[in-house]
């Protein structure tokens, strides 16, 4: 039916005609309108027989129907020269009508086929190009996640290096001030007997601590408690301040650590806390009627005295 009419609308003035014509008028309303074919009058006849009937090129002897087909055919062919005709379009026969009809259903199939074509290409690149920013998407937020899973393993490392370290300097401390207090037990002791203190053999690490063999050893399983308690204090001399050591029955409470140290300790005054760093335990006042055994202090601890 498109065909057809673009022929009509030509006045079957050629194939490349009707093309053109369909090209211009496919968005037409009135395109899908059936093809009405009208008689000619007698006057109608009579004044075609009398004006022109076509435009004809002069350069190629062709005839148009149409000054739109005509300025068509100037614009493809750049032939300038074109003068109104009485001549006219000789119709076509019901063989090239449908000749003719064949080619241009079959270059309007051609056409079609090519835009199709197109378009299901333009559809595979887009899909091409979303499927790769998906997968780059992907691997980086892969390569984010193993970024900070390291990050995070090197933290952790650093932070158990630290806490060794803090450990083992905490440890050393207490095995200084234990020789410290070994070598000051001594020196008292032989200022009272009037004899010379060991100190070269105190101050060695590897020589058995006077701390250790002047105090009875306390099992696992003993009645008592051997607490070393460490004031985080400045000496009198300017120094830090020695820590005291001593043997408390395991039934004994808080309280009663408490009281000695503000008896054997004055100088720590009555308002302090005491401790313990490992495990980390800060000894409150709801403590103080609780026993040594009952706050795991038994059979030995180190506990810190602050104020």
């Amino acid at each position: 039916m498109y065909s057809e009419k673009a022929l009509k609308a030509t006045n079957n003035s050629g194939l490349q005609p009707a093309l053109d014509w369909l090209d211009a008028h496919a968005n037409d309303a009135s395109i899908d309108d059936p093809v009405v074919y009208e008689e000619p009058t007698t006057e109608e006849t009579a004044a075609t027989t009398e004006h022109a009937q076509s435009i004809k090129c002069n350069e190629c002897d062709k005839l148009f129907s149409s000054a739109d087909l005509a300025q068509v055919h100037a614009t493809k062919t750049g032939h300038q020269d074109f003068a109104e005709s009485t001549e006219a379009i000789k119709p076509l026969t019901e063989e090239e009508k449908k000749q003719k009809l064949d080619e241009i259903q079959r270059r309007i199939a051609e056409k079609r086929q090519k835009r199709e074509e197109a378009e299901k290409e333009e559809q595979r690149q887009n899909e091409l190009l979303r499927r790769k920013a998906g997968q780059d998407m992907t691997e980086q937020k892969e390569k984010l996640k193993d970024q900070m899973l390291l990050r995070e393993i090197e933290k952790q490392k650093r932070e158990k290096e630290d806490d060794k370290r803090a450990k083992q300097k905490i440890k050393d401390q207490i095995e200084q001030d234990k020789r410290d207090r070994a070598v000051r037990v001594a020196k008292e002791k032989a200022e009272r007997d009037g004899t010379s203190a060991p100190t070269a053999a105190a101050e060695e690490p590897g020589a058995p601590s006077m701390l250790v063999s002047g105090l009875p050893k306390v099992t696992s399983d003993s009645n008592q408690a051997r607490l070393q308690i460490r004031p985080m204090l400045q000496s009198s001399k300017g120094g830090p301040a020695p820590p005291v050591t001593h043997i408390f029955a395991a039934d004994q409470t808080l309280k009663d650590v408490i009281e000695f140290v503000k008896k054997e300790m004055p100088h720590v005054g009555s308002h302090f806390k005491l401790s313990m760093s490992f495990p980390r335990k800060d000894f409150e006042h709801h403590h103080e009627s609780m026993t040594l055994k009952d706050l795991g202090l038994v059979p030995n601890a180190a506990l810190i005295l602050t104020t």
